[in-house]
């Protein structure tokens, strides 16, 4: 007679298999079996679609599973694409990332891969995948490039427009955020700076009348750490299991709040201004909504729940990055006295040159200034692997056979430690680019350039097109606070940069002392 499923264990027949199937060794010995050959076979033929002969980091074993890959990455990426790149010597490899095997391309590539479109090598879908856009809600990025579209086109070339109205905020906002008294006092400057950059940001994605309400300016930055924090811990979880497990984090939580509030504010903006384009109305203000708005030609470029979503993407580009940027070159100024100084020095004779009258100019021709984040930059950039690409069709470059369904990038540290490009590569020296014999040479690539040889942008067509907005950001900061302050280290300690996947940061818990200098011009821009 046969049992149920439902029958008495006992009975030695397992409750999940057909009836009167009984469990015993021999079926234990086959289904082992049966799951090595699968996990034995499957990497096989995943790897038939990639190039075998290319030598594989952060991979113990062949059939290692990605799980420890990814663990591995999280923590200790910048030893591994350290080691890869002194093993290979400048030659192609691939890196197991946990998520996925990447190609990494030497950076003398470049131009080679620059010469291919969207439709071989696609960086928004590269983009949308490393920040888990199903997760993060940035995923709209995948489909449209709209918003670097209306950066490149419309924002940039408006800059001087929005200087005087970004650097008010931002000094305002310094002045909150930061101690007014000459005695030493012990502070975060990462989350200070965070809330100055978030009014400059706001006011460029939103204008001036909209960012009046401290709501929309508190989310370009809260949206941004919490989108942020869903990421990195969900990089670390299996690709099958982060979107369930994701909503155990508060931040999912909170992060789904912000995209909600933030869409309550934008999308009745957005409906506002239609109507005032169909009357016939003009509403000049610059800044990326309006823009947008105006510009839009596709249904999926009048979307107002697309707009929000872009105007949320590129807040979380830009916001961290550029907080996080100023305080490690804080943070290298305070290590270099001597950099400091001349830095210090420059920025008082051009105040005095110009009349404290400050304008784009101005901030594009202080060369010690410009030497010293570049510098920062070479040496802590903001991620260690760039030009990250989704290949879309077989192609190949440099010999190497990249296939579709495969991700490619390039090693930053690879070219931007580079003994053969740099002296002494792993020294900062804040004035390097500014020494008579390299000022030529580096003028004609001022910072918020592409730079194949830093590579802090990227490079090609899809560099970072808010380098313009982040390059007049941290120098309106920066100049202030290098004139107004001095800072030091908890304890005489230098500070050291964090890292997780292939992210480089500085911690927000990081403190350092801060006074105002009793000498102190009191630059305004």
């Amino acid at each position: 007679m046969e049992h149920s499923v439902f029958s008495n264990r006992s009975s030695g027949d397992h409750a999940l298999l057909p009836p009167s199937i009984g469990w015993n060794w021999y079926h234990t010995a086959a289904l082992l079996t049966t799951s090595i050959i699968i996990y034995a076979t499957l990497p096989l033929l995943r790897s038939s679609k990639s190039n075998d002969s290319l030598p594989v980091a952060n991979k113990l074993f062949p059939f290692e599973p990605s799980f420890f890959s990814r663990i591995r990455w999280a923590l200790w990426a910048q030893q591994i694409i350290r080691d890869a790149d002194k093993k290979t010597q400048g030659r192609p490899y691939k890196l197991a990332r946990g998520d996925s095997e990447l190609v990494v391309l030497p950076a003398r590539l470049i131009p080679e891969l620059n010469r291919y479109g969207v439709d071989v090598l696609d960086s928004r879908k590269s983009h949308a995948f490393t920040l888990l856009g199903h997760l993060t809600g940035v995923e709209v990025v995948e489909h449209t490039n709209y918003h670097v579209r209306m950066l490149q086109g419309s924002i940039t070339p408006a800059l001087p427009e929005l200087f005087h109205s970004m650097a008010k905020r931002i000094s305002d906002a310094l002045k909150e955020e930061f101690p007014q008294i000459d005695q030493w006092t012990i502070m975060k400057p990462l989350p200070a700076s965070v809330r100055c950059f978030s009014e400059g940001i706001a006011l460029v994605l939103y204008g001036s009348k909209m960012v009046e309400n401290p709501r929309l300016v508190e989310l370009t930055y809260t949206l941004t750490r919490n989108v942020f924090v869903v990421a990195f811990a969900m990089r670390c979880v299996p690709s099958c299991l982060n979107r369930y497990l994701a909503w155990l984090l508060p931040a999912k939580w909170r992060m789904h709040q912000d995209w909600k509030a933030l869409s309550d504010f934008v999308i009745p903006e957005v409906q506002r201004r239609k109507t005032v384009i169909l009357e016939g109305k003009e509403e000049h203000s610059p800044d990326l909504i309006t823009w947008m708005v105006q510009s839009g030609r596709t249904e999926l470029e009048r979307d107002p729940q697309v707009l929000a979503t872009l105007c949320g993407s590129v807040a979380a580009g830009s916001t961290y990055s550029i907080a996080n940027f100023v305080c490690r070159a804080l943070s290298d100024l305070t290590s270099n006295p001597e950099v400091l100084e001349a830095v210090r020095a420059e920025i008082l004779a051009k105040n005095a040159e110009i009349g404290g009258r400050w304008d784009t100019a101005a901030l594009a021709s202080l060369p010690c200034l410009e030497s010293a984040m570049k510098e920062t930059a070479r040496l802590a950039p903001g991620t260690l692997i760039v030009y990250s690409r989704a290949v879309t069709q077989d192609c190949v470059i440099g010999g190497v056979p990249l296939k579709k369904g495969q991700f490619m990038t390039v090693s930053g540290p690879g070219r931007a430690m580079d003994p053969n490009i740099y002296e002494d590569p792993t020294t900062y020296k804040g004035l390097r680019f500014c020494a008579d014999d390299k000022i030529k040479e580096h003028s004609v690539k001022p910072f918020r350039s592409v730079d194949t040889d830093i590579l802090t942008w990227g490079a090609g067509k899809w560099a970072c097109p808010g380098r313009y907005i982040a390059d007049m950001a941290a120098k309106i900061l920066l100049i202030q606070l290098i004139d107004a302050y001095e800072f030091s280290f908890v304890g005489g300690v230098p500070l050291k940069h964090d890292a997780i996947h292939e992210f480089l940061f500085f911690h927000p818990d990081n403190k350092m002392q801060v006074r105002r200098r009793k000498d102190a011009v009191g630059i305004s821009l």
